[in-house]
């Protein structure tokens, strides 16, 4: 066996996307079985939950919240080649987000993409869509407290720009909404 082609069923093994057959070698089967390919696997899982916990609060708090964390990363992890630089692991978890089936998962992961994107000093303006009331989700989020009983339904915005002051602003889209005063903040969220 080639190494290209050795070190391609290595890396399946650590990824679980790869299952020995008949064809391998011994050592491929010997490593497909180990304690030491769980130990790896376990360790990679809890390096990307570190780095995530610390660049994407917000989302990974919601998924969390939603018994999804541990299902979504380990698919993160197995249908992607994941840069070692913890930077993009963030850019990267957030975009394969941003269509998933959960409304409310997807305009958080929406959020922290474009937040993330600005604070790393992308010029672009990004407009996300909410169908619940953003102050109420991200305070919770962002003080990782339960959300309030009932959070209210509308049509909202966040914008987020290099050319706001605080990099975003909610609005609701609908008249019938009133606006938020001045005093109605959300806590930051810092970003690595």
């Amino acid at each position: 066996m080639d190494l290209a082609t050795h070190q391609r069923k290595l890396l399946g093994l650590f990824r679980s996307t790869y299952y020995p057959s008949g064809a391998d070698d011994a050592y491929i089967h010997s490593v497909a079985q180990s304690r030491d390919l769980e130990e790896g696997r376990r360790n990679i899982f809890l390096w990307r939950t570190w780095v995530l916990e610390r660049t994407c609060a917000l989302t990974v708090r919601l998924l969390r919240r939603r018994n999804l964390f541990a299902v979504t990363l380990a698919a993160f992890i197995q249908g992607n080649n994941i840069s070692p630089f913890r930077e993009t692991q963030a850019l990267g978890f957030l975009e394969a987000l941003t269509d998933h089936s959960d409304r409310l998962i997807r305009s958080v992961a929406q959020f922290e993409l474009a937040l993330l994107k600005v604070r790393q000093g992308d010029a672009a303006t990004y407009v996300i869509p909410w169908n619940l009331d953003p102050y109420a989700i991200l305070s919770s989020l962002a003080n990782d407290k339960p959300p309030d009983d009932h959070v209210s339904e509308g049509e909202y915005e966040i914008v987020a720009s290099p050319n706001l002051p605080h990099q975003f602003q909610i609005s609701p889209v609908a008249n019938d909404l009133p606006p938020r005063g001045k005093d109605q903040k959300i806590s930051d969220v810092h970003l690595l």
